[in-house]
C-alpha cells in the first residue's frame, strides 16, 4: 500500500508538471527575453551617460541600476507567468528578509554612502585624498569600499559608511595649493635681505607657481635664530607634493648661503658667576 501511495504522488507530480509545463517553458522564455532586454538597456544607459560627460562610476552604477530593474520585473513577471504568486512568495519569505536585512545592515550602508559618493563625486580616480588616517592616492571607487594607494604603497580599502560620515580632504580639488617650511637666521643677519632672498630662490623654482608668488614672513624670535616661515603654490595635479617640498627647502638653503647670510646651529652660552661655578643657558 505504501509503494502505491508513492507512486500515486509521483504520478500526480508528472501529471501537474506536464500540465503546468507550458506555462513553464512561457515563463523561461520571458525570462530569457527579459535578461537580453536589460543586456540592452545596460548598454543603453552606460553609452548615453558617457555622452553627457559624467564619471565613468556613475555611468557604471546607473548602467548596472538599469540592469537590475529590467530583470526584477522579468523575474516578477516570469513568475506570474509560471503561475507562482510573487506576493505570496515575498511573505512566505519575510522572515528570511528581515534576518537578512539585519545580517547585512554594513553591507547596505556601504552600498548606500558609495552610490551617493559616486553621484557627488567629492573625489575622483587618481585624487590623493585624506579620509581619517589614510592619505593617498585613489584609485578607485566602488559601491561598497574605496580604494587608496598609501604614499608607502600600501592598498587601503575604506568602507564608504565611513567616508560619507567623517571630513574628506581632497589635495587636488583645487589646482593651487600651499606648502610652507621654516628656516632660521642668525640674530645680526638683515630681516628684510634674507626674506627677499628667500622669495627670489623659490621665484625660479621650477613647479613653483609664479601667481600666488611665494611669500616669506618673521614668525617669531627662537633661541638661537630669527625663525622666517616660507610659503609657495604648486599644482597638486602637475606636482609632486614631496618633491616640491624638498626641491624649495635646498633652494632656499643655497641662496641664503650664497648670499652670506648665516643659517646658525643652536648656541649655548657659557656664562661665569660671581661664586666661582658656572651657569649655562641657552640663546
Amino acid at each position: 500500500m505504501t509503494a502505491n501511495l508513492i507512486l500515486d504522488s509521483l504520478r500526480d507530480l508528472w501529471d501537474g508538471f506536464v500540465t503546468r509545463l507550458p506555462s513553464i517553458v512561457t515563463g523561461l522564455l520571458f525570462f530569457l527575453a527579459f535578461y537580453l532586454l536589460a543586456r540592452l538597456v545596460r548598454y543603453l544607459v552606460g553609452k548615453s551617460m558617457g555622452r553627457v560627460k559624467v564619471s565613468e562610476h556613475a555611468a557604471k552604477l546607473a548602467a548596472r541600476l538599469s540592469f537590475i530593474g529590467v530583470m526584477t520585473a522579468g523575474v516578477l513577471i516570469a513568475l506570474v507567468v509560471m503561475g507562482i504568486n510573487p506576493a505570496a512568495l515575498v511573505a512566505s519569505l519575510g522572515l528570511v528578509s528581515v534576518g537578512l536585512g539585519f545580517g547585512l545592515k554594513d553591507v547596505i550602508e556601504n552600498f548606500i554612502a558609495g552610490v551617493i559618493l559616486i553621484f557627488q563625486r567629492p573625489f575622483v580616480v587618481g585624487d590623493v585624498v585624506l579620509l581619517g588616517d589614510v592619505e593617498g592616492l585613489v584609485e578607485d571607487v566602488r559601491v561598497r569600499d574605496t580604494v587608496i594607494r598609501m604614499y608607502d604603497g600600501r592598498q587601503v580599502f575604506v568602507p564608504n559608511a565611513s567616508i560619507f560620515t567623517n571630513s574628506i580632504i581632497n589635495n587636488n580639488s583645487n589646482r593651487r595649493r600651499r606648502l610652507d617650511f621654516e628656516v632660521g637666521i642668525a640674530y645680526h643677519e638683515d630681516i628684510h635681505s634674507a626674506m627677499r632672498v628667500a622669495a627670489e630662490a623659490l621665484a625660479g623654482m621650477e613647479g613653483a607657481l609664479e601667481d600666488p608668488t611665494p611669500l616669506v614672513l618673521a614668525e617669531g624670535l627662537a633661541e638661537s635664530a630669527v625663525s622666517l616661515r616660507v610659503y609657495f603654490w604648486v599644482d597638486p595635479v602637475r606636482t609632486n607634493i614631496l618633491e616640491a617640498s624638498s626641491a624649495a627647502i635646498a633652494a632656499v638653503k643655497e641662496s641664503l648661503q650664497k648670499a652670506g647670510i648665516e643659517i646658525p646651529f643652536p648656541i649655548i652660552t657659557v656664562r661665569p658667576e660671581d661664586n666661582g661655578g658656572q651657569k649655562s643657558s641657552m640663546s
